[in-house]
């Protein structure tokens, strides 16, 4: 595939947007930090979701935590521990890996890094906090037996969140 140099059009603190030549024909892709996504389970059998408001579809989701990678933050892991505690105050010194997927490679170059957290416990003390761009940030515990239908009622509605789950839910059920 023969392939131009990239040529920035648009840059903003979370991506910025390229035009690429590619075999002559011009493309657009958004360059973006990695992701990562966490499904966090308490020894109570909880999970804990976050609802928050979402400007993209100017409502409020149901989701599990998750966020941008730090350009500084090499370990996908510790930047899930990291995000886990910003945004639900808890955390785990169990993390387990589920996968490493491109969010939609047909025009974005980044990777997301879903996890599940096990054993979560609040954070003492606490050393992260929540973003300024979190609007109205609560955090929901809810039966890990009841995800699926979260999912499938469409009460979440986040398709990120929903694939973690999803990619977690063997685990889950091993779990309780």
């Amino acid at each position: 595939m023969q392939r131009g140099e990239p040529k920035e059009l648009l840059k903003l603190d979370l991506f910025r947007v390229e035009k690429l030549p590619v075999e002559g024909r011009p493309f657009y892709r958004i360059v973006a930090p990695d992701w990562v996504n966490i499904v966090p389970l308490t020894s109570q059998g909880k999970v804990l979701l976050i609802r928050q408001f979402r400007v993209g579809i100017e409502g409020t989701t149901l989701e599990t935590p998750g966020g941008v990678v730090a350009a500084e933050e090499k370990d996908m892991t510790m930047a899930a521990v990291r995000e886990l505690e910003e945004e639900t105050g808890f955390t785990s010194r169990n993390i387990l890996p589920l996968a490493a997927l491109n969010p939609n490679p047909a025009i974005m170059t980044n990777t997301v890094h879903f996890f599940l957290a096990l054993n979560c416990e609040p954070a003492v003390p606490r050393q992260h906090f929540h973003d300024d761009g979190e609007l109205d940030l609560r955090t929901e515990a809810v039966a890990s037996a009841d995800l699926d239908m979260l999912v499938r009622s469409g009460r979440v509605n986040h398709c990120l969140s929903a694939l973690g789950i999803m990619l977690a839910q063997k685990y889950l059920d091993k779990e309780h």
